[in-house]
């Protein structure tokens, strides 16, 4: 058993070796690399040397190698305490106090080599051999070795508290880290000179902890750290809990039956069972993600609540209706959601190519107002361009040498913003979201970053959809304006076929009484006809102006029906009345009557003398029109006839401009009513059967908090319902 461990512990060594050189790498331009690295690699020796403790030796060699490990020991917390001030930017201030550091260091190896402070070896536990230390001078030595290490760790403490950001994140994880060597490896080994002989446990944790350190000192984006925590805690509590159990099992078979295992197994046991716990520790979560979110909300509610709004704008762009609207919902939700100072959005200018302020959240007017253009050849631009990545203030030290860092920094300081997101869509960078500092002064974490790219390059998307719609809109603006070109040309050219004809006969034909009268006649209807066709493509034309206020549904029928009524009575048409319900509808009085007189126009035109026509009301759930609406509830007018139909090739056609069965018709009836009621945020719809009738249905949202009243009394009782009654 003590050859497993001896192993174990020399992995550890070598892992303290990869750690320090992997700081010593990413901070070789700094103090801080020399040093952390120069004490990693005597923790490093430290551990082979410890290592040795479980390896069969000769009594020399044991002593030899004891007093190696210990001078490694020695020397390690005075370059720890070294590195802490580094670390902690504070060791020109504390120069002298490092200076006394390394003299207690001397002192006490030569109070070792002299043979003052080892006296011998002894056995232990779990041990082929270990050192038997002066008991007079051990006191002095543990003073000399926790004093440092509590000194330099007050200091990153007092210095983490005053700083925010990166750096603040920095020291938090190293003071974690070294919170758990400390508890693994010196409060286990310290006391085993009094004989408290615990399991070398630490030992299996202490290559985690080397590679976090190393991650903490070599990283220049770290990942949150509240997370981090509220994992290992809950790592932490599974493998004591399996532990726990297993010891108590242990103990308890121990005491009823003293023989049933020996020193070996239970040393044997007690590392499966950890092994156990540690890989349940780890891959238990994986299995149960609820109680990791649980451990998260604990520490780190808020930050999850803004994740989850921030996640929650993704699903909300896709039915935003224009750019500015995406843009403005983006950075207005980022701005409160992540409690930033601002939040800006440039897109890049498709003809000069650069990036121009579209929308900002925090800024102040003066400020969006100068705020300058970002050129193709800015350098916040290129390190986009190049990296693809988000820019991080903090992370430049680390990142960039001083010249380029200098010039993003003046940059960033144009907008004020300390993090760069790109927003990449065909492999270019086509905008960039840019937020100033947190408002709690903390550090952009890696799940805030991933988090805002993924934003961004959803933004991006949204932004592309948006212009493809308005491409089509433009497209279908000119389909439509060429309709209603050849539709004038058409109504207009037999008019003036006419016109022109009996002008070219006017000079020949002046003295005649009665060529005189037809052309005065003819000249004076063809002129009318004109006139109608431009009045009806304008009344198409002309944007949407609705002045709307709430209108019972049933007062706007009989209206329409009374301004109908000669037209009706001249061809001997029944016509009924059917009021399921009596809404209220929010819309402009004239516009709605104009769609209403239209369609009964329509329906009287259509159907033979003696024909019978109804008009129903009633309420429903309207659909929505685009994406990300919700369902409304609105007011249904249905006028039913029982003419011929519609045949179907006409019936797909009805709504087109210039579209017309009849001889006097402009074709611009139903298209305006489309219109009227599209405008009032309605649709219009029909269904006809050949030789039954049609019916067309106008729906349109009810005006807000309007009440539902019931059908009034004096109209004939309703017969069975032809709309679905809400």
């Amino acid at each position: 058993m003590t050859r497993v461990l001896f192993f174990l512990v020399l992995l550890n060594g070598v892992v303290g070796l990869a750690a320090g050189a992997a700081v010593w790498w990413r901070n070789r331009q700094s103090i801080l690399g020399p040093l952390f690295a120069s004490t990693l690699t005597l923790m490093a020796a430290w551990t082979i040397g410890f290592a040795f403790y479980y390896y069969p030796l000769t009594h020399e060699q044991a002593l030899f190698a004891s007093y190696l490990t210990l001078s490694f020991s020695v020397l390690t917390h005075a370059s720890w305490f070294h590195t802490l001030c580094a670390l902690a930017e504070k060791h020109k201030r504390m120069r002298w106090w490092i200076a006394v550091s390394y003299a207690c260091a001397a002192l006490f190896l030569v109070l070792l080599w002299s043979g003052s402070l080892i006296t011998g070896l002894r056995e232990c536990p779990f041990m082929e051999h270990y050192v038997h230390y002066n008991r007079k001078l051990y006191p002095w030595l543990m003073g000399y070795l926790l004093s440092w290490q509590f000194l330099g760790v007050g200091l990153v403490w007092q210095t983490a508290r005053g700083l925010v950001g990166y750096r603040r994140s920095q020291l938090v994880y190293f003071l974690v880290a070294w919170s758990v060597i400390f508890l693994t490896t010196t409060s286990i080994i310290t006391p085993l000179e009094y004989n408290v002989n615990i399991p070398p446990f630490g030992f299996f944790i202490l290559p985690v902890n080397l590679m976090f350190l190393a991650y903490v000192m070599a990283r220049a984006r770290l990942a949150d750290f509240n997370i981090v925590i509220a994992r290992l805690l809950l790592h932490s509590v599974t493998l004591v809990v399996v532990v726990a159990i297993s010891l108590l099992f242990i103990g308890a078979m121990t005491l009823v039956a003293p023989g049933f295992m020996n020193q070996q197994q239970i040393l044997f046991t007690i590392m499966l069972v950890t092994g156990v716990g540690l890989g349940l520790a780890f891959f238990l979560p994986r299995w149960l993600p609820r109680a990791e979110r649980m451990m998260q909300e604990r520490f780190i509610g808020k930050r999850l609540g803004y994740q989850d709004a921030l996640a929650g704008v993704v699903q909300q762009l896709s039915g935003l209706s224009n750019i500015d609207e995406v843009l403005s919902v983006t950075v207005n939700t980022v701005h409160e959601q992540m409690q930033v100072a601002r939040a800006v959005m440039l897109l890049r200018d498709p003809i000069s190519g650069a990036f121009q302020l579209r929308a900002q959240s925090g800024m102040t007017p003066e400020e969006s107002e100068i705020a300058p253009d970002l050129s193709e050849e800015a350098a916040i631009v290129r390190w986009l361009e190049r990296t693809r990545d988000a820019l991080v203030r903090d992370e430049l030290p680390r990142r960039e040498p001083e010249p380029v860092a200098q010039e993003l920094y003046r940059e960033l300081d144009q907008f004020k913003v300390t993090v760069c997101v790109p927003m990449i869509l065909d492999d270019k960078v086509t905008g960039i979201v840019a937020l100033g500092a947190k408002a709690n002064n903390d550090m952009f974490f890696v799940s805030d970053l991933r988090l805002l790219q993924t934003l961004a390059t959803e933004v991006a998307l949204a932004i592309k959809y948006r212009k493809m719609e308005e491409e089509i809109f433009r497209k279908n603006k000119l389909i439509e304006l060429g309709t209603l070109a050849a539709g004038v040309a058409h109504e207009i050219r037999n008019p003036l076929a006419s016109i022109r004809t009996f002008a070219q006969l006017m000079p020949e034909r002046m003295d005649d009484p009665e060529f005189k009268n037809e052309f005065s006649k003819l000249v004076l209807k063809d002129v009318d006809r004109i006139t109608k066709v431009i009045e009806s493509m304008l009344a198409f034309a002309r944007p949407a102006q609705v002045t709307a206020a709430p209108h019972a549904v049933i007062d706007l029928v009989e209206e329409a029906i009374l301004l109908t009524a000669s037209r009706v009575k001249a061809k001997r048409i029944e016509l009924t009345r059917q009021f399921h319900e009596a809404p209220v509808i929010k819309a402009n009085k004239q516009q709605i009557l104009q769609v209403l007189i239209n369609l009964i126009n329509n329906a009287s035109d259509a159907l033979p003398e003696q024909g019978k026509i109804r008009v129903a009301t009633g309420i429903r759930w309207l659909d929505p029109i685009a994406a990300g609406d919700q369902r409304v509830r609105a007011g249904v007018i249905e006028v039913i006839d029982n003419g011929p139909g519609i045949p179907a090739n006409i019936r797909t056609r009805l709504f087109d401009p210039f579209f017309t069965t009849k001889k006097e018709g402009t074709g611009l009836g139903l298209s305006i009513s489309q219109k009227i009621v599209r405008d009032h945020g309605g649709i219009i719809t029909v269904t006809s059967v050949e030789g039954k009738g049609t019916t067309f249905q106008v729906s349109i949202p009810l005006a807000d908090s309007a009440p539902v009243a019931p059908a009034p009394a004096a109209k004939p009782p309703a017969r069975e319902p032809v709309l679905p009654v809400a």
